[in-house]
């Protein structure tokens, strides 16, 4: 017994995650985050520009509709994936290391039962579906060639990202993050070679699309076969369906961030056909919403699981103050990154728009004006999603959720009800704008009055 304790211990007390200078240590974590998710980053920019040239405004009309499956994989994968990492690395700051390998080979066996029912029920109603997500009969046949596809990976996705979230827990950064980087490499060959000699057009991008996220599945055997906390043993495999809760209770934030995301892209793709000309307006929005879109929240996803490692193991240890320090750098530095690279974005958007459209003015135009409208704080919802991300990693489940809701669910819906009776299509772009800023007023107030909890609980230490 002396020795399991020496041993659990000695966890807690050399762990970087309780020793090092949290600025450095917040953007090491996320740095490397954003480096493998750029490179998935890059091909998603690859897959824009390939289908944009390689098959056309039908292909970018297509990416729109396709929008919430992607969206919902990178929901299941958050929600699984940093629900356990969360749980496991506050036990592992409380010294308890094998129950930190439990949660691992509970979520990981119970995912692969989940994923394989939700592939079957997918492609059983595959036609409803994209209906509604906004094809029409012109675009249903493409969106069918994309989808088939990648259901079939959907098993892998998920999968590869909870072991992503345990190889960062298991401080092993830079392998998670070669997983992505590798992973998106291969697949802008893939998808070059696809679409425009083999002519898959639509169907190539799905095909990249899961050789780019299925990668990180090499990570099941690295955790397996290396020297980790989270090597499975015979008796590991099993589901304690306990965890599996908690693991939903706490991914749940992050979960409805994203299938907020989806509901707003269906609602904005049915109003565009109401409010706008299909086609070209379907494309503008896919580029927007699937790419640049998809770039810029990218890097809030990469700041957020920079700070829930860090602030889940901190406050298992007691370790308030550095959680409380935490927060401030972590909200502060990222909005401020987020705020330049929007710079860049609007400074250069012409460039931008015509790399991912090719030579259809039309197209750019419509785009750019939307863009300049949908896009513009940004940075401000940005906040809302660290802070919902923030109350994940404390075990806060409400206050995550609530912040997690604000900026889609709470404030964007309504408007997206209201503004286009008004404004017609541009009241479609206004309705993120205005839902930015309340989110940001709100979770200003809650991180506000968290900053001041946490000093309290380290006085009273």
């Amino acid at each position: 017994m002396e020795n399991t304790n020496e041993k659990e211990i000695n966890v807690t007390t050399e762990s970087e995650f309780s020793s090092k200078k949290i600025t450095s240590l917040f953007w090491k974590y996320s740095l490397l985050a954003l480096a493998g998710l750029f490179l998935q980053g890059v091909s998603g920019v690859a897959d824009g520009r390939f289908i944009g040239n390689g098959v056309g405004p039908m292909g970018l009309a297509t990416i729109s509709v396709i929008v919430p499956f992607m969206t919902t994989t990178i929901a299941v994968f958050l929600l699984f994936g940093i629900g356990s990492s969360t749980l496991a690395a506050i036990k592992l700051g409380d010294g308890k290391v094998d129950e930190a390998r439990d949660i691992y080979g509970s979520v990981m066996i119970f995912s692969l039962f989940f994923t394989v029912i939700v592939v079957a029920l997918v492609l059983l109603n595959l036609n409803p579906i994209l209906k509604l997500f906004g094809a029409n009969s012109d675009i249903l046949p493409y969106a069918r060639s994309y989808a088939i596809p990648f259901m079939l990976g959907f098993p892998l996705y998920i999968m590869g990202n909870i072991a992503y979230f345990f190889t960062r827990l298991a401080e092993r950064p830079f392998a998670a993050s070669l997983s992505f980087i590798g992973g998106g490499i291969v697949s802008i060959g893939v998808e070059y070679y696809v679409v425009y000699f083999l002519k898959w057009g639509v169907a190539g991008s799905a095909i990249a699309f899961v050789v780019a996220v299925g990668a990180t599945s090499l990570l099941i055997p690295y955790l397996q076969f290396s020297s980790t906390p989270f090597k499975l043993k015979l008796s590991d495999f099993k589901i304690n369906f306990g965890y599996v809760l908690e693991t939903f209770k706490i991914g749940f934030a992050m979960f409805i961030i994203q299938i907020s995301t989806v509901i707003s892209t269906i609602i904005i793709n049915n109003l565009i056909l109401k409010h706008g000309i299909p086609e070209l307006h379907l494309a503008a929005f896919g580029i927007m919403n699937a790419y640049i879109a998809y770039i810029l929240s990218m890097f809030t996803t990469a700041f957020i699981t920079g700070i829930q490692p860090i602030a889940s193991y901190n406050l298992g240890a007691k370790n308030y103050a550095r959680v409380a320090s935490l927060v401030k750098v972590g909200i502060t530095q990222s909005t401020i990154a987020i705020i330049a690279l929007m710079v860049i974005v609007f400074t250069f958007a012409d460039p931008i728009l015509t790399f991912f459209i090719g030579p259809v003015p039309e197209l750019v135009a419509a785009t750019k004006e939307a863009m300049k409208i949908y896009l513009l704080l940004y940075a401000l919802g940005n906040v809302s999603q660290i802070v919902a991300g923030y109350y994940m990693a404390v075990e806060k489940n409400a206050l995550a959720i609530l912040n997690g809701l604000a900026r889609v669910i709470i404030f964007a819906v309504p408007l997206l009800f209201i503004l286009p009776n008004y404004f017609g299509l541009k009241g479609v772009w206004l309705a993120q704008p205005c839902a930015d800023v309340l989110a940001f007023i709100l979770a200003g107030a809650f991180i506000m009055r968290e900053t001041k909890r946490l000093n309290k609980m380290e006085n009273t230490l």
